[in-house]
């Protein structure tokens, strides 16, 4: 048991290692990297890409409105109560309970009405609310920078590459 838990330790400890100076050797097609190289860099040039950045807008503009409620909820009452009873009185024998109802909703509605025609006795409430409205604009293409084509020089032979940062006259490559 305690052979296999060293085995086991042993591999986890050392396989990072057997691995390690590989990352880079695609590169340059040899089995092993040999290292970091400086590169003159010949020319670089910009890579500039469009893009349409959403163009929105949002505007909210204020609303005023004004309604008024009775303040004499007794004159309303009454007047269903009236009109009830005058409907109720005014049909025949077959319709009274609908008689009594519409009567009922006519005499409060008259009463409710007559109530707001008095300005003293209705009170008038101001509320404000904002109303916003989401704009969209026509688009615009936009140049934003994408990086850089570079043209550099190893021992002698041409490469080219891109990159996302300007480059300067020197260049660090993994050969």
């Amino acid at each position: 048991m305690n052979l296999l838990i060293t085995s086991a330790v042993l591999v986890l400890t050392f396989s990072p290692l057997a691995l390690a100076k590989h990352e880079y050797s695609h590169l340059n097609g040899t089995k092993h990297s040999q290292g970091l190289l400086k590169a003159r860099v010949i020319e670089s040039t910009p890579i500039y890409k469009y893009v349409f950045p959403p163009r929105q807008k949002t505007v909210c503009q204020p609303i005023s409105t004004t309604h008024s409620q009775s303040q004499n909820k007794g004159a309303v009452i009454l007047g269903g109560i009236v009109g009830g009873a005058i409907g109720h009185a005014a049909s025949n024998d077959r319709h009274k309970g609908l008689g009594t109802v519409v009567g009922a909703v006519i005499g409060s509605s008259l009463a409710h009405k007559i109530d707001l025609s008095y300005k003293h006795n209705s009170k008038a409430y101001h509320s404000q609310k904002q109303r916003c409205v989401t704009q969209y604009n026509q688009p615009q293409k936009v140049r934003v920078l994408d990086g850089y084509n570079v043209t550099y020089s190893v021992k002698g032979k041409i490469y080219q590459t891109f990159r996302h940062e300007r480059p300067n006259r020197f260049i660090s490559i993994y050969y």
